[in-house]
């Protein structure tokens, strides 16, 4: 069963009530959009500065604790003294009627007290030096809020969704790898607590995860019975009724899976169970049948990206056996004496690993001229107009045009070299796009090629002369530890990523008509840093080098060009 990730949220008509999703925030059914500010969550590289970020607020703080004692000290030291003479004498008579004790209660009172008085003072602007030193900082390094609590909150929902994670071993801060890791578990430095988890099945609710919303409230409720003392058991199972009542309603009403909601197959409740058995029983033993090549509805097209990003096969053994790796040489000097190592995955469309195209070296110069420049990632409206920032899309990029530095016009003449196709004219290809991806870092299903209306006054006199992309190719900069596979729903292909190597693709047919079973997505990452860049190839300025064909339906291939 699948999730439609792209815009799961509660439907009004199930849900009037109104949930504290943040620690001590109240939000309601549907999460912050997103759209105004820079987040944090979307990129490991903002993450990892995070990390520096609070270190520094650490330092600043053991400076500030270090200077409180010290004043705590000259308190606690008066207070002591004080005690200690007040518990030998019955009353304030019998203790200034000795002239020493007399004379102490002076001093104790006007060169301790001086002490006291500098201690409370300095204390308190120091406390106000530190409060706003913090607060300043904070400001200035871009210290992640709210919004990024919930982004992080909904990507461990969607990570736990999209890759089968079993809750308890979640919960206890234990991910299992995808069938790219070298390593079977990772292991977090700190659990979840039963705050956490509650906090993470209010947004599995709003996000209208009803299933996954139940699982991460019993995962709460475990937390509490084991010891865990930061939330009350009350208060745990009050949404767990809830959100069970309106799991098995959604269920019944509306089924298993829609545009805004899952479930699971059965009802949680016995009775209800019992009551349709056979309607339920039917339901759970239904099978998947892969509906490759051919048009795909929404939730069809989501179980399919998640099946393939958990691993699954799905392309017929018939087909898979007629894919082969194979050198390309194009005759060209250069790839004679280094030919192309290609591996196809895909005939239909024509999709092609290049394995070792660019030296680490390289990979590294891409990381640090996109770093500076990152920024949230946007994707093409639902209207067409514009584009804007979402959680279907969480990552950052930047853009590195040729001039940014002369490596990267070295790379252009090699993907010439390597695809037959021109890259290095404004005209023939976009700038570079580098991209980070984050906290289950994710980009949902979608095409490359952009130009859907028949209508070409629809466009730009840009976009008319530039033409549409026809192709992709795009280069992982890092290998992923888990997760972060790009997958082809309609054509059943999954790529993991691999340090060097470059997918690469045609969006177009030769008619230049879009190929919707180009289809593709960014598979979440589970764990680890996905660093990729994308070259997109413009389709007019290739009528030499990419030449039409007879039908509208005729493909290209790689060792075509």
């Amino acid at each position: 069963m699948g999730s439609h990730v792209n815009n799961k949220r509660i439907m009004h008509q199930l849900i009037i009530l109104t949930f504290a999703v943040g620690y001590g925030a109240t939000e309601n059914s549907d999460l912050p959009s997103l759209q105004l500010s820079e987040d944090l969550f979307s990129s490991t590289s903002k993450l990892e500065g995070l990390v520096a970020k609070e270190q520094a607020v650490v330092q600043m703080l053991e400076m500030y604790a270090a200077e409180t004692k010290a004043h705590l000290q000259t308190i606690e030291r008066y207070i002591k003294e004080y005690k200690l003479v007040i518990s030998g004498v019955s009353s304030a008579h019998n203790l200034v009627a000795n002239p020493i004790d007399a004379y102490m209660l002076v001093k104790r009172t006007t060169v301790e007290w001086d002490g006291v008085e500098r201690a409370i003072y300095l204390m308190a602007n120091r406390s106000r030096g530190v409060f706003d030193q913090v607060l300043d900082f904070r400001h200035d390094q871009f210290f992640p809020n709210q919004e990024d609590l919930n982004g992080a909150a909904i990507a461990l929902v969607r990570l736990h969704d999209t890759y089968r994670l079993n809750m308890t071993d979640l919960a206890n801060g234990i991910l299992k790898g995808t069938p790219s890791s070298k390593t079977d578990y990772f292991h977090s430095q700190q659990d979840l607590g039963a705050r956490d988890c509650l906090f993470l099945g209010k947004h599995a609710f709003n996000r209208g995860y009803f299933d996954t919303a139940v699982q991460w409230a019993e995962a709460a409720i475990s937390k509490v019975e084991s010891g865990d003392e930061t939330l009350g058991k009350r208060e745990i199972l009050s949404f767990l009724d809830m959100a069970v009542r309106v799991h098995d309603e959604t269920l019944e009403r509306r089924g298993p899976l829609g545009a805004y909601w899952q479930t699971n197959p059965v009802p949680i409740d016995k009775h209800l169970r019992n009551i349709h058995k056979e309607k339920y029983s039917t339901l759970a033993k239904s099978k998947f049948i892969p509906k490759l090549w051919r048009e795909q509805t929404d939730d069809e097209e989501t179980e399919h990206y998640e099946r393939l990003c958990r691993g699954e096969k799905m392309l017929p053994a018939v087909v898979e056996a007629k894919l082969f790796c194979y050198h390309v040489t194009r005759n060209h000097p250069y790839l004679l004496l280094q030919p192309l190592k290609v591996e196809e995955t895909s005939r239909n469309p024509s999709i092609v690993i290049i394995h070792d195209l660019l030296n680490d070296g390289q990979l590294t110069k891409f990381k640090e001229l996109a770093e500076p420049k990152l920024h949230s990632s946007r994707h093409k409206s639902s209207n067409g107009q514009g584009f804007v920032k979402s959680m279907i899309r969480t990552s950052k990029n930047a853009w590195l045009e040729e001039s940014d530095d002369p490596m990267l016009s070295k790379i252009s003449k090699r993907i010439t070299t390597a695809t037959g196709l021109l890259v290095q004219e404004k005209t023939s290809a976009e700038d570079y796009q580098v991209a980070n991806y984050g906290i289950g870092g994710l980009y949902v299903t979608h095409t490359d090629h952009l130009m859907h209306n028949p209508d070409p006054n629809s466009y730009g006199p840009w976009e008319r002369l530039i033409g549409d992309r026809l192709a992709t190719l795009m280069v992982y900069l890092t290998d992923v530890e888990a997760g972060g596979a790009t997958v082809f729903p309609r054509a059943g292909v999954t790529l993991w990523p691999e340090k060097g190597a470059a997918a690469f693709w045609y969006n177009l047919y030769r008619s230049g008509e879009g190929d919707d079973n180009t289809r593709h997505g960014a598979c979440p990452v589970l764990h680890g840093s996905k660093w990729v860049s994308n070259k997109w190839i413009r389709y007019n300025d290739q009528f030499l080098t990419a030449q039409c064909g007879l039908h509208k339906l005729d493909k290209y291939r790689l060792m075509d060009g």
